[in-house]
């Protein structure tokens, strides 16, 4: 048995080396996994990050290096009152928690946009990527939150007069009150080492001012010991404007009364201009190029609404359509609207509040029922009830249009004061899109909503630099800003050095192509006006490019002038930030950002 054994060994022994080939191949072939299908979607929210304005690598870096030195500035400051002032620090940190917070509502949005593509995904797989993209937002966001913390930490810091600048004397009777007390309490001390101990003191149960437990957590009132009541100051998110002041009696406004249309409404007016009643026109001049197959299409408007708390009634404005994304089907008796508009809706609402400081939100809804009829159905409740605001759901209005019918026939739905909706029984009067179309080309003919100086004839670009050519969007109200080269040799030569804050004016005149609007700067000055000229834009100079910093330096100008050209001495960036009803722009992508230097070597090519 033991020579059997002994044989046996030997002839594994021998056979394994050739085995040893065989064995590895099969090894690999257990181990070695096929490629994952679907990895390119790391990829995909890569990309869109780094396209992002606000989540980019290069924006994150910028605002917390811009932190950075805020918080530092702050340590080594004797004025901090006056440089939180300055800088409008609260209103900073407050501006960046307000983004930070919108970014962390749509994240999963985000997430959702990119992992739709991928539908035939396994839902392990789906859960595993949504978990680790929404792990490297969370990474930002938390980055970002922890240093403005600091930032607000530092704001906060109560300001203490150093000791090395007291007085001597004050110095000397502070040491000796403090050497008087310690000898007091000696004293105090061996006194009661010799009385008799007393016995332990138990209180009878009765009432106490003791203070709350969470007094300070929400920032709201706290009881004092002495039953006082200390108010403590709450930090809130500064919400939009809430107005419609440029609206009423405006011209550009189609105004319809919700008593011309129904019997009760929690509407009492709408306001639809006169550009949006075009948008929704041409949406559907595809659809009247094909009656005999028509589909239903709709989209979302953005707008803004007031509310009068004495009839709680409603004032709505409906002023920009957003269409669907390349996800939504429409068939002929339905449409699915898709999950892109939700992000399309957001990223629109954030751009109008920022331009222009109002509160904008989504005020109606449109889709056609072609050659149906106008009437409002279960699942057209269904979608009014999704698309309602949290808080006030009673403002939503929708529109239905028959665009089959000789005038297209519109109908308009809104909620009742007690949150249910009219219904087609309800409709007193039935409107015309082709009639509203009719009268917003008219509006838009003598439409004077911005006075428009004329162009010199002598203009011409080659001869002008354009400020805002490498921007990554443009607006129609400031669509580029051109320098004359003596306004270039002016900066370039004499006002970079200057120091910081307002050192010009800029002058010249705006040139319309269109609806876009470019402003050319033909003089730079220390003076207000200029003859034959208008006042378009002002040259500052500052540390860092803080729009709380510019905002404050250019206060009294930001009605009259349309740009803001900020120098930064520590890179030598000039960048320029247009004025949007009558605020800064801060949205970045709209910004144009040019080195001093390429300014000079245009102006050696130009000679």
């Amino acid at each position: 048995m033991k020579k059997n054994k002994a044989f046996v060994l030997i002839l594994a022994l021998l056979l394994i080396p050739g085995l040893q080939p065989w064995a590895d191949a099969a090894r690999r072939q257990r181990t070695v996994k096929p490629a994952e299908p679907v990895i390119e979607v790391m990829d995909a929210f890569r990309d869109y990050v780094k396209a992002d304005p606000f989540l980019s690598d290069n924006t994150q870096k910028s605002i917390n290096n811009e932190i950075d030195k805020y918080c530092d500035d702050l340590v080594h400051r004797s004025d901090k009152a006056d440089y939180i002032e300055k800088n409008h620090l609260r209103e900073y940190v407050t501006e960046q928690r307000q983004k930070l917070s919108q970014y962390q509502e749509q994240s999963s949005l985000i997430i959702e946009n990119i992992l739709q593509k991928y539908e035939n995904m396994e839902p392990q797989k789906r859960v595993a990527y949504r978990d680790t993209m929404q792990m490297a937002l969370d990474e930002k966001f938390n980055a970002l939150s922890t240093n403005l913390t600091r930032l607000d930490k530092e704001i906060n810091v109560k300001e203490e007069e150093p000791l090395m600048d007291l007085p001597w004397k004050w110095i000397g009777i502070a040491a000796g009150a403090l050497l008087l007390l310690i000898i007091l309490l000696v004293i105090v001390s061996k006194s009661k080492k010799n009385k008799p101990a007393r016995p332990a003191y138990r209180p009878t149960a009765g009432p106490r001012n003791n203070v709350s437990s969470y007094g300070n957590r929400g920032g709201g009132q706290q009881q004092s010991a002495d039953g006082g009541i200390v108010v403590r100051r709450k930090t809130a998110t500064i919400l939009k404007k809430q107005s419609l002041e440029d609206v009423i009696d405006n011209p550009n406004y189609l105004q319809v009364d919700a008593i011309d249309f129904t019997y009760e409404s929690a509407v009492r007016r709408m306001y639809i201009k006169n550009s949006c009643i075009v948008d929704i026109y041409n949406m559907y001049a595809e659809d009247l190029r094909n009656p005999a197959s028509p589909k239903e299409d709709g989209c979302m408007v953005l707008g803004r609404w007031v509310h009068d708390s004495e009839s709680n009634e409603y004032y709505v404005s409906l002023e920009e359509i957003v269409l669907p994304g390349d996800d939504a089907v429409f068939e002929e008796y339905a449409l699915n609207f898709g999950g892109k508009i939700k992000l399309k809706v957001l990223e629109q609402l954030r751009k109008l509040r920022r331009e222009t400081n109002l509160q904008y939100d989504l005020t109606c809804w449109v889709h056609s029922h072609p050659g149906l009829g106008v009437f409002f159905s279960n699942s057209d409740t269904s979608v009014q009830d999704q698309l309602k605001h949290p808080q006030h759901p009673n403002f939503l209005t929708a529109i239905v249009v028959d665009i089959l019918t000789p005038m297209q026939d519109l109908g308009i739905f809104t909620f009742r004061r007690d949150t249910t909706i009219n219904s087609k029984n309800d409709l007193k009067k039935m409107y015309s899109l082709v009639e509203w179309y009719q009268w917003a080309q008219e509006s838009l003919k003598t439409s004077v909503e911005r006075p428009v100086a004329a162009t010199p004839k002598e203009f011409k670009s080659v001869e002008y630099f354009n400020m805002l050519q490498n921007a990554q969007e443009h607006n129609d109200s400031c669509y580029g800003v051109e320098l004359s080269k003596n306004v270039v040799v002016d900066i370039c030569t004499d006002l970079v050095g200057q120091g910081d804050d307002i050192l010009a004016m800029l002058h010249g005149v705006a040139s319309q192509h269109g609806s876009q609007i470019e402003y050319v700067a033909e003089q730079i000055s220390d003076k207000e006006s200029e003859p034959k000229l208008s006042l378009t834009g002002c040259f500052m100079a500052a540390p860092h490019c803080s729009i709380p910093t510019v905002r404050r330096a250019v206060a009294d100008y930001l009605d009259r002038i349309r740009f803001v050209v900020v120098y930064t001495p520590n890179d030598g960036l000039l960048t320029t930030i247009p004025v949007i009803n009558s605020d800064l722009c801060t949205e970045e992508s709209y910004y144009g950002e040019q080195k001093l230097e390429d300014l000079k070597t245009w102006i050696k090519q130009s000679r």
